[in-house]
């Protein structure tokens, strides 16, 4: 008689747009009877996605490069494509998108052209609102996407159930507490399943971006998202009223449509008169980046661990993060130290891509999958 096969297990921590694109991709590749998957995370998108302790509910969620380079480049142009072909029409809409920069020569720099719809550069760089100022040397107009988060989130959880995907709410301190797969409520079943491979999708003990740009983005339903700010180490998730302001004030100079009442005749001496904006809400939400950039590799962990990946933040670090990060860095245990010390943990990392989430995902997904192949065929 022949045994039935018995399933690997892939631990996933973090269930952010990473995460669960990576179970997403992994789920179409192994049926359940070959791979079980779990993801463990703090937060769920079915918790009503009004933490700002994770990044994935703030996002403006339109695919706009940021970077001219590989892996980066590669990872988007999968991910535009995967987002046209694979997820329902009502998420992702198109979207008619310009681009005005200062530099002459930017149309050199801009790889994506050949994704995009309908590229081409804008003879007349600005409309009448904005006049000479700020100054402008070329200008394009393009058809990108946009995607509803909030709706995409579910959307992806949805989908992941329905193959069986297990979902528990728990923290993770360090992957030694994953030896073993999981269960609600962090007890076991009395059967104790052995982990084959961790894909650490967390985006914890990453760096915040610098800079600041001005961008709308329309969404599916009707709502358009401002923005914004990028400042590194600024942990702090209250909304600024100041920054607020200057937000406004930025894109109604760009698009005079956002006012309720628009001036009759904008030019550029029009003060932008804010108070005719309707204003939904004021998000703040943190850009899970990495200093060096994403790390998407597999890695042996021993214990005890000398990795960087696994260090804790240090005291003057942990002053300037919310509380709600700071519970992510509990004590370790302890108690079992000695048992755990001198096994190793099979790990996949896909972390630190910043405020490129979305439209990196299922390039990431895609090669997070394959490290996870050779992991479980070596």
């Amino acid at each position: 008689m022949v045994s039935p096969k018995v399933p690997k297990q892939v631990v996933i921590i973090g269930s952010g747009v990473i995460g669960l694109t990576c179970a997403y991709e992994l789920s179409s590749k192994y049926p359940p009877n070959e791979l079980e998957i779990t993801i463990i995370a703090r937060d769920m998108p079915d918790d009503g996605l009004d933490s700002t302790g994770w990044a994935s509910p703030w996002a403006g969620a339109n695919w706009y490069p940021f970077l001219n380079r590989d892996p980066e480049n590669r990872w988007e142009r999968v991910s535009f494509e995967r987002f046209k072909k694979d997820v329902p029409s009502d998420i992702v809409m198109d979207l008619p998108s310009k681009l005005y920069s200062s530099d002459p020569e930017r149309g050199k720099s801009i790889w994506f052209q050949d994704v995009v719809g309908n590229f081409k550069p804008i003879a007349e760089p600005y409309p009448p609102s904005i006049g000479s100022t700020p100054p402008t040397a070329s200008a394009f107009e393009f058809v990108t996407i946009s995607i509803n988060v909030p709706r995409y989130l579910h959307w992806l959880q949805a989908e992941l159930k329905g193959r069986g995907v297990k979902f528990v709410k728990e923290w993770v301190s360090s992957v030694a507490d994953l030896e073993y797969v999981p269960t609600e409520g962090g007890g076991s079943d009395g059967n104790k399943v052995k982990t084959d491979v961790i894909v650490n999708a967390s985006g914890l003990d990453v760096n915040p971006e610098t800079s600041e740009s001005t961008y709308l983005i329309p969404r599916p339903n009707g709502d358009v998202v401002l923005g914004g700010t990028f400042q590194v180490g600024n942990w702090d998730v209250s909304p600024d009223p100041a920054i607020a302001r200057g937000i406004l004030e930025r894109c109604l100079t760009y698009c005079p449509e956002l006012a309720t009442q628009p001036p009759a005749t904008p030019n550029a001496t029009t003060t932008p008169d804010i108070s005719t904006i309707k204003v939904l809400r004021h998000n703040v939400g943190l850009r899970p980046a990495r200093t060096g950039g994403a790390r998407v590799e597999k890695e042996i962990i021993t214990l005890p661990s000398t990795s960087s990946s696994s260090k804790t933040w240090s005291s003057p670090e942990l002053a300037t993060v919310p509380s709600a990060l700071k519970a992510a860095q509990s004590t370790p245990d302890v108690e079992n130290r000695d048992a755990r010390e001198g096994k190793t943990f099979r790990v996949v990392h896909a972390y630190g891509v910043g405020p490129a989430g979305y439209q990196e995902s299922w390039g990431v997904a895609e090669d997070v999958c394959g490290y996870v192949g050779e992991f479980l065929s070596g």
